[in-house]
């Protein structure tokens, strides 16, 4: 009588436990708004840390306060064109850990990689102090001036 007894205790705990296991898997667990909301610029906040400094340098830029002044990057060319001019002064670029032209080749800066826009045939180099999605900031390597544009479109 006993073993019976002890038997029929067991399996009553072994199907509460069935019940109680399938009735928590079906309960649907809410996740609330708040939290779904934080998270929903998580995914565009990595997809920016993903991209590339050559990738978001593509495009069309204005100088912040010159609106004359644009800076277009197309694949790996640079296109400015400035106040009154009527063409796109049109160059190659490099996008390196340093300056490659002739005249900073000794400049002993710091190495950060791709963020130097090297036009070897113009002799210029620019230091990408800063770039978003909307916002670029570069460094002039030969006077150090700032320049600052924001993209006129996506």
């Amino acid at each position: 009588m006993k073993f019976k007894n002890n038997k029929l205790l067991q399996l009553g705990i072994f199907f509460c436990i069935a019940i109680i296991a399938c009735k928590n898997n079906n309960q649907k667990k809410e996740v609330p708004i708040k939290v779904l909301q934080e998270n929903a610029g998580l995914e565009e906040k990595r997809k920016l840390v993903q991209k590339t400094n050559f990738e978001l340098l593509q495009g069309k830029w204005v100088h912040e306060d010159d609106k004359t002044n644009f800076l277009v990057f197309e694949k790996n060319i640079r296109k400015e064109i400035a106040g009154e001019m009527k063409c796109w002064d049109e160059e190659e670029f490099v996008l390196s850990n340093s300056c490659l032209n002739e005249s900073n080749l000794s400049d002993k800066s710091t190495k950060e990689k791709d963020c130097y826009i090297s036009c070897k045939n113009s002799d210029l180099c620019w230091y990408i102090m800063s770039i978003s999605e909307d916002r670029l900031t570069l460094q002039y390597q030969s006077r150090g001036n700032l320049l600052k544009y924001i993209r006129v479109n996506k």
